[in-house]
């Protein structure tokens, strides 16, 4: 078995990730950039109640072609009619993931499909490496492994868990991945690369009851609606620089502080103080230049022209090196006249470009980009065109030295001559006929300016983040090991697009610090007089502390062994009865001090990567897929033990031929 895997070069792994709305694809796992390919999650049915990728319709052809294809096939009603393809429209769109579930399996399998015979050319020797999102059940994977197997003649699948994949591109063996998708927010803890404990929100089925970013956007176009807002308007004000989520403020009602008329006027004025004064233009008196006869031109000064000198004159005189010295100097005096005028140019522009930031500005004005499509009638070019009567003279003309001019004069001569020929000729049934036209649908980019005002700042609503940060303590708090926390705690890292809004990941962390942190310093019950390394005084009294001991001199940051062993509860009493099989009188080896955070940090993101650092860490899932991809389908030479591990990691054909579908319950990495 093992030798099926490790065997495909990286150009033909084939990554998928999946998404509620927007699906990142790309073959080949070669190089870690970010998607090449992004595909809407969408799927149409046509008149047949099959799936296909795009809005198909049916219209008329055009008389060209149904006299052609009338005069092949005889006359036929199908052939009047032909299919188009609208890759822009929505209309009758079936999405078949919701808030992370899979609600219509045929329309995802039909996906999948899609996507497979879009990037690869062969069936039968890509292996795929598929994201599967936490909300999939047993169930919906051995579906989709049956469906892949049978249907794509694939040699292996990968199914592999979201937070798992996000850990692989972040490199941080212990984590809280908190993913922010459209109508869904997942809270995954890992610890040492396995999965602790899962928390989400978002349920589209049987109640809508979405989270995410589609609460932000609904908030926003509630809104601005009186205002004329459309939702694509208001996803694109969401996703602009103008719209910000303020920081948290827990002593205002509000919880964000707005921007005031007094706030605004307080801060221009603090911003210009700051700039300092407008330095003056100082103006250089000009300098004659050589041959001041001629030194104006149209009313401006000419500045010498340089380079071009009086050969014979510098010759004649014997002043040459003189001459050539005192030309050089002063090219140099002027250029460095020119740049200190510059420098004193730029101060003043830099003083008036001085303007309040986002978070201090009640209105700011919001750049609408829009496509707006038309119809247009479009005649039909004719399929004989007719020769132009002035073409062949020009062309049997002999060449001659006659200037242009003159030959474009006498051709404007004889064009009124040749167009009555041809009035006569056609005895007016030419401009009779009327002229053929088709439909041609054409696309033009509308720009709009909005002024928004405290809008963009009250959409960030406040009980969806609070629900955010929720979820995000319940489920670290619900990890049994208690030592497992604090590092779940100090490396919360933000994933999925519903999480670029600008300001949101601070807020949260905020908001988590200010309810549910608690600083060492005031937590001083955690603190003792009693040495560290102090035995814990036993219930016989013979392990009391006495005047004799010559140990480690206490220091005010050691533990109170007291206080430690009563929160953990791990202590091996004398004569206390144990059930069988426990660990309770092992011994007392203590991990945790508290089951309360004394640290709430966000994991620092990796920055050796140039391309995901200018795109953003937020679909760092799809950069660990691709590190996934490699580790399972690409590294050769590995030891027995390494390889069963390796070939666990996927379902390659042998092992489903032999244990069907349900195997993918133990190859895969779903955690």
């Amino acid at each position: 078995m093992s030798n099926q895997q490790g065997k495909w070069r990286e150009d033909q792994i084939l990554v998928i990730c999946p998404g509620s709305q927007t699906t990142m694809a790309q073959l080949g796992c070669s190089e870690l950039t970010p998607p090449a390919h992004r595909i809407p999650t969408r799927m149409f049915k046509d008149e047949g109640d099959e799936y296909r990728p795009y809005y198909t319709y049916k219209r008329k052809k055009t008389e060209k072609k149904t006299e052609t294809a009338a005069s092949t096939d005889g006359v036929n009603e199908d052939d009047e009619w032909e299919y188009v393809e609208d890759r822009d429209s929505v209309e009758g769109a079936v999405y078949p993931i919701q808030g992370g579930r899979i609600v219509n399996m045929p329309a995802f399998l039909a996906f999948l499909d899609h996507v497979h015979s879009l990037l690869t050319t062969t069936y039968h020797n890509t292996p795929i490496v598929l994201m599967a999102s936490p909300q999939w059940t047993r169930p919906d994977c051995e579906t989709i492994a049956r469906y892949v197997f049978e249907k794509t003649k694939t040699p292996a699948l990968c199914l592999l868990h979201s937070a798992v994949a996000a850990q692989y591109g972040l490199k941080w063996p212990h984590m809280t991945v908190v993913d922010i998708g459209f109508e869904k927010v997942d809270v995954t803890c890992l610890y040492d690369s396995n999965i602790v404990s899962h928390k989400d929100l978002g349920f589209p089925t049987p109640v809508r009851e979405i989270s995410g970013g589609e609460v932000f956007t609904q908030k926003l176009l509630s809104f601005l609606k009186d205002k004329g807002f459309t939702y694509e308007m208001a996803e694109q004000l969401k996703k602009s620089p103008i719209c910000e989520v303020l920081p948290y403020a827990p002593e205002l009602p509000e919880l964000m502080e707005l921007p005031t008329e007094s706030q605004v006027a307080a801060s221009q004025a603090v911003m210009q103080a700051a700039a300092g004064p407008e330095v003056p233009k100082i103006t250089e008196p000009t300098k004659p230049a050589f041959n001041t006869e001629n030194d104006t031109e149209n009313g401006e000064p000419k500045e010498a022209d340089e380079g071009v000198l009086d050969v014979a004159n510098i010759v004649t005189s014997g002043n040459t090196r003189e001459f050539l010295a005192k030309r050089e100097k002063e090219k140099a005096e002027k250029a460095k006249t020119k740049k200190q005028s510059k420098g004193q140019e730029t101060e003043p522009a830099a003083v008036k470009a001085v303007r309040l930031p986002n978070s201090k500005r009640k209105t700011n004005v919001f750049h609408y980009e829009d496509l707006e499509h038309e119809d247009v009638q479009v005649p039909i070019p004719s399929s004989e065109p007719k020769p132009d009567p002035a073409a062949p003279a020009s062309v049997e003309a002999p060449i001659s030295d006659v200037p242009a001019a003159a030959e474009i004069a006498t051709s404007e001569k004889v064009k009124p001559e040749v167009n009555s020929i041809e009035g006569d000729d056609a005895n007016g049934e030419l401009s009779a006929e009327p002229v053929k036209t088709v439909t041609e649908r054409r696309t033009k980019r509308v720009r709009k300016d909005i002024e928004i005002g405290p809008e963009r700042f009250l959409f960030a609503d406040r009980g969806e983040i609070s629900r955010i940060t929720d979820t995000i303590y319940h489920a670290i708090q619900s990890i049994d090991d208690i030592y497992k926390r604090s590092a779940c705690w100090d490396n919360i890292v933000f994933v999925g697009n519903g999480s670029r809004l600008r300001g949101l990941k601070d807020n949260i962390m905020q908001t988590l610090t200010a309810r549910h942190l608690i600083s060492p310093s005031t937590a001083t019950i955690f603190t003792s007089e009693l040495p560290s390394n102090m035995a814990t005084p036993s219930g016989t009294g013979s392990q009391t502390p006495t005047g004799s001991f010559t140990g480690q001199l206490p220091t005010t940051s050691s533990v109170n062994p007291l206080l430690q062993a009563a929160t953990t509860a791990s202590l091996g009493v004398p004569g206390q009865a144990h059930a069988p099989g426990s660990n309770a009188g092992d011994g007392t080896s203590h991990h945790s001090h508290g089951q309360t955070p004394m640290s709430i940090k966000q994991a620092v993101q990796p920055t050796y990567l140039a391309d995901w650092t200018k795109n953003g860490f937020e679909e760092a899932m799809f950069l660990g897929s691709l590190v996934a991809a490699r580790l399972a389908y690409c590294i050769h030479n590995l030891d027995a033990a390494t390889t069963e591990s390796q070939r666990y990691m996927s379902l390659n054909r042998v092992d489903y031929n032999e244990n069907g579908p349900k195997a993918i319950r133990d190859h895969s990495m779903l955690g």
